[in-house]
């Protein structure tokens, strides 16, 4: 009996997709023939019957070959008229080649952490540290009183630390307006990191960094790490009166590039950090004066034999007293006076209230206390 209906069944089925083939090419027909003519939103009596004809069929279709619902229902999908896709015709752009300019805007210089870290040291100014709790260096174990890196050292009165680390530092310079001479801050000059390793009341520590060495006498407060997001944009900074250099950090012949100096304008003047700014060596009086060269003895073996005379120059320093007309006659000299430069560039890195620390990033000539700071255009 199954050997009977298993070839029924499969003619069934086989008649089954026809149909559904020969609907779904009708319905492709139809389409086409709708394409081509004019559009209308209400159909005619001829379209209509068209509907009701391609509805009756897939009813007979259903019933005479016993269609399961799944197959009825793709067979009426296939024929009926809510089926057919709705098509659109989209606007056609003809592009011809040529030449598009589009304007590239410059992206904003950036400097991260990483690249600062080197340069900033660790900045501190002892008006930060007035008023809060500091340690004091005593001496090493043995009565050292030069405590370089990786030397153990005693301490007192240390405060509280949650990693275990101190910075080491001692009261640096005072800095003033070279102008008019007004208090601007107090340096602190840091020497380095200490470890604890004992605490107590005489607590033993251990110098583990170090740019010099520690005496007896020096500070310790609690370290804290530089931060890590402080991300700088350079922008040019506007200045509406001149500020100056007021310290160059302990190098008496002036700041080359990549050195840090501080000058006389913080955030209460609004300064930030990543601001540009430039420097400027005031001007300068030279004194020439003749200068005679005396002439060879005769036992020595050179050609000159006759005075020569050779212009010798001194650059006068600015608390120096300037020779008199009657002066510069008797001693055959003249003064000249040599106008203002460019010295250098500068971009702030760290800013207090009323000082800012400064990285040279180029220099023509070394940056010195006292040069001028302009912005940039100026």
């Amino acid at each position: 009996m199954l050997s009977t209906l298993e070839p029924i069944h499969f003619e069934k089925v086989s008649m089954t997709r026809n149909f559904i083939r020969i609907a779904v090419e009708k319905r492709v027909a139809i389409q086409a023939k709708l394409a081509r003519r004019p559009m209308s939103t209400v159909p005619g009596p001829l379209g209509s019957f068209r509907i009701f004809l391609l509805r009756v069929s897939a009813l007979c279709l259903t019933v005479f070959l016993g269609l399961s619902t799944a197959h009825a229902q793709d067979l009426r999908s296939a024929l009926g008229e809510q089926s057919l896709p709705d098509y659109r015709v989209l606007p056609v752009s003809v592009l011809s080649p040529k030449i598009r300019e589009t304007d590239r805007a410059e992206p904003t210089p950036v400097l991260t952490p990483d690249v600062l870290t080197p340069f900033l040291g660790s900045p501190l100014l002892m008006d930060e540290v007035s008023g809060t709790l500091m340690g004091r260096v005593i001496t090493g174990p043995e009565g050292n009183v030069l405590l370089g890196q990786f030397s153990p050292f005693l301490a007192q009165d240390l405060p509280l630390s949650e990693n275990g680390l101190y910075t080491v530092f001692r009261e640096g310079d005072t800095l003033t307006h070279p102008v008019s001479g007004e208090y601007l801050a107090t340096m602190a000059h840091v020497v380095g990191v200490a470890k604890l390793e004992t605490p107590g009341a005489i607590a033993a520590l251990t110098m583990i960094r170090s740019t010099e060495e520690a005496v007896p006498g020096d500070h310790l407060i609690a370290h804290k790490a530089p931060a890590r997001n402080a991300y700088l944009y350079p922008a040019a900074a506007e200045l509406p009166f001149d500020a100056y250099v007021v310290s160059t950090f302990g190098i008496a012949i002036g700041a080359g590039g990549y050195s840090l100096v501080a000058i006389s304008v913080g955030s209460q003047d609004g300064i930030r950090p990543g601001h540009l700014l430039s420097t400027r060596y005031p001007e300068q009086n030279i004194l020439l004066t003749s200068k005679v060269v005396s002439p060879a003895r005769s036992a020595d073996n050179c050609r000159m034999t006759d005075a020569k005379e050779a212009v010798y120059v001194r650059m006068l320093s600015c608390d120096e007293r300037l020779p008199s007309q009657r002066e510069l006659l008797g001693r055959s000299a003249e003064l000249l006076r040599l106008p203002e430069g460019h010295a250098g560039e500068l971009m702030v890195i760290r800013v207090f209230d009323r000082v800012s620390y400064a990285l040279v990033q180029s220099a023509e000539r070394a940056v010195q206390v006292g040069d001028r700071v302009v912005s940039p255009d100026t």
